[in-house]
């Protein structure tokens, strides 16, 4: 199946896979060719996309993928608010920026923006500490 991960910025991703899998508010999914049609929206974590005995993970702060079409064009789109390859994330980096999104949400606990900072760098912070 042919798949695409896209930032405002950038295409991250191109190319066939057999298997694409994520994370949404219910939990973690895959999709494999065939799929019935489908549209989440997506949470801080990993994008994975296997292809053979190929993998490659890209860490997304949110965003939505659908998957639709035809068995025999059948395509995944991830659209995503910003991906980086989940093995080039800096894991003191990640871990900085973790400690400035909880001081930031600790000096104003009714900030919504702090609190949603702080979930995507405490999930790159955790994908970070595990490549």
């Amino acid at each position: 199946m042919d798949v695409t991960v896209v930032t405002p910025e950038s295409k991250a991703w191109e190319g066939e896979a057999d298997l694409v899998v994520a994370r949404s508010p219910e939990g973690e999914f895959g999709i494999m060719r065939g799929h019935i049609p489908f549209l989440a929206a997506l949470v801080p974590g990993v994008v994975a996309v296997v292809s053979g005995d190929s993998r490659e993970e890209f860490f997304v702060p949110g965003g939505f993928l659908e998957a639709s079409g035809p068995a025999d064009d059948y395509h995944v789109i991830v659209l995503a608010d910003g991906a980086e390859p989940a093995g080039e994330i800096d894991a003191s980096q990640a871990r900085e920026k973790l400690d400035e999104a909880r001081r930031r949400r600790d000096q104003d606990d009714d900030d919504d923006a702090a609190e949603t900072e702080l979930r995507v760098a405490a999930a790159r912070a955790d994908v970070a500490s595990r490549s």
